[in-house]
């Protein structure tokens, strides 16, 4: 550890002293006023005699830093601008211009206003590019300065200079910043005439009332089943993880309860309450390894209580409850402060090391964990489907309290919730990825769109329409080959017939959301070439039967 590291360290612990010792280290008395003048004294020798001049702001927050990678992983420290920032989106609004966008070769796209937002109002439209924010370029701006130019305090306004592809102009709007109201429900529809499709993005606080909302909307059109996808669902309120599942189970259903060291508000246990709005009816959960903490906890619950099959892969495995505490200038410390467990007792929390190497490997994680295949044969025992294109295990018999204490290591090691029936896809070729990786889809999908003389336009008013009556570009193959040689990517014929379908479907889903959100997006992918879904939709229909 360096000299300047270690002054850091002296330097911030008298205030995390102060702070965290006064809650949680009551009992101790005396010694932890002995270490707290202790901090006094050092952080008087510092200021007295270190070296240089130096900026004690810029250690405490460097030396809150350094200690919480001494926690565990999800114990974090945030800096003002950042704390402010996750505080709006988990509130559920926060104050700017109500544009969903997307960043594509360092251009700003406006992926669509939101409805009845102040950008909508003035005329922004879906497609436009945003090239100048107050008088400045936008051109290669990053995502965090989008969010930092773009929001802004209700009332005050923004000057933004937008190129409008169809008509090839550049049109100047003066927009109001107003409270935008965030949606966690990416998408609900009908699947069939009646299968309901709910997505989850994250929990915060308004997402049990959207989630009644979009149920409540579904009901009306017939939905006698319900599929929720959770995936990629980094989580969030807990209480709203709650507020979902009582929506699906019956009254005295256990939930998830919380353990911590020290009891009081950090230890809790939630059950059902009768009146929830589909306490009946099959329900399938669609998880993977981006699926964690609050998504998790409903994932938990309703697979403990038979309520639901899980389909996809092994969740993130954070069992872990932060609470935040801010500090005075707007910082905050988000403490880990208690573990959460499932109705039969499973602790989600995937195992992890201490300190700043032991984070980097649990994040590497997310993207490499997983039960191999060998295991899967071994103890999964059922082979549920297997075609060119997946393989899908029934893993009910580990899903649950697993069954015996070798099972219990391993599936504790790997931390999580296990699906009821694990879906692995098969590896898109190099062609695939490098177009993916290199911007093809977002290129070509701008290109089409862009273009006054393309047939994509006649289905901007309708997303049914594009969903009829879309086909894929005759000339794909001379656009894949023109790309593959402007981004200096090997054309492979072979791997280009293999992967063909996937490359068709990418491109309209790409299209879509750049016509309708993100929900257009998920229509296309769910409806053509989504095996998790294609697998819940087999079983939930065969469970209802």
């Amino acid at each position: 550890m360096s000299r300047v590291f270690s002054v850091v360290l002296l330097v911030v612990v008298l205030f995390f002293g102060i702070f965290i010792g006064s809650r949680l280290n009551k009992g101790e008395g005396g010694a932890v006023e002995a270490r707290q003048k202790k901090m006094q004294e050092a952080f008087r020798l510092i200021n007295s005699f270190y070296v240089d001049p130096v900026n004690n702001d810029s250690l405490a927050s460097a030396g809150i830093r350094g200690m919480v990678e001494s926690l565990d992983p999800h114990t974090i420290y945030l800096e003002p601008e950042k704390a402010a920032m996750s505080q709006s989106e988990f509130e559920g609004n926060f104050e700017g211009i109500g544009i969903e966008f997307d960043v594509v070769n360092d251009t700003l796209l406006v992926v669509t206003p939101l409805a009845g937002g102040p950008s909508e109002s003035v005329g922004i439209m879906p497609g436009d590019r945003i090239v100048g924010i107050d008088s400045a370029s936008a051109v290669g701006i990053t995502r965090e300065n989008v969010l930092r130019k773009l929001r802004g305090k209700r009332g005050t306004r923004v000057s933004l200079k937008v190129y409008r592809p169809v008509s090839r102009r550049m049109i100047d709007f003066l927009v109001t910043r107003e409270t935008i109201s965030t949606s966690s429900i990416d998408a609900s529809f009908m699947v069939d005439a009646a299968t309901g499709y709910v997505r989850i993005s994250k929990f915060v606080a308004t997402t049990a009332d959207e989630f009644h909302q979009a149920v409540s909307k579904l009901k009306g059109r017939g939905m006698q089943r319900l599929i929720v996808d959770l995936r990629g669902n980094p989580g969030g309120f807990l209480d709203q993880a709650v507020e979902v599942a009582d929506e699906m189970l019956p009254e005295r259903k256990r939930i998830v309860s919380t353990k911590s060291r020290h009891g009081g508000v950090d230890e809790m246990r939630y059950t059902s309450r009768s009146g929830g709005l589909f306490e009946t009816g099959p329900v399938c959960l669609l998880v993977d390894r981006g699926s964690a903490s609050a998504a998790e906890i409903l994932a938990g619950a309703l697979q403990d209580n038979r309520r639901a099959i899980l389909v996809g892969e092994l969740t993130f495995g954070k069992g872990l409850v932060q609470r935040q505490f801010e500090f005075p200038d707007g910082s905050a410390l988000r403490l880990t402060v208690s573990r959460y467990y499932t109705p039969a007792g499973r602790q989600i929390q995937r195992s992890y090391d201490e300190g700043s190497r032991g984070r980097e490997e649990y994040y590497k994680e997310m993207f490499t964990k997983g039960l191999p295949g060998n295991f899967m044969k071994r103890h999964a025992g059922l082979l549920y489907r297997n075609n060119g294109d997946m393989s899908v295990y029934s893993t009910g018999r580990l899903s649950g309290t697993a069954p015996d204490d070798s099972l219990k290591a391993i599936l504790s090691r790997a931390g999580g919730i296990l699906p009821d029936y694990w879906v692995f896809g098969r590896p898109y070729t190099n062609l695939y990825q490098e177009l993916f990786a290199k911007g093809f889809f977002e290129d070509t999908a701008l290109g089409m769109i862009d273009d006054p003389s393309s047939q994509i336009l006649k289905y901007r008013a309708s997303l049914e329409s594009f969903l009829a009556g879309y086909r894929t570009p005759a000339d794909l193959e001379a656009l894949v080959r023109a790309d593959c040689r402007t981004k200096k990517i090997p054309f492979n014929a072979a791997e280009y017939q293999k992967d063909l379908k996937y490359i068709q479907l990418a491109l309209k889903a790409r299209i879509a959301r750049q016509l309708f959100g993100t929900e257009g997006q998920l229509r296309v992918l769910i409806h053509e070439g989504d095996p998790v879904m294609e697998v819940a939709g087999q079983l939930i229909v065969g469970k209802a039967s």
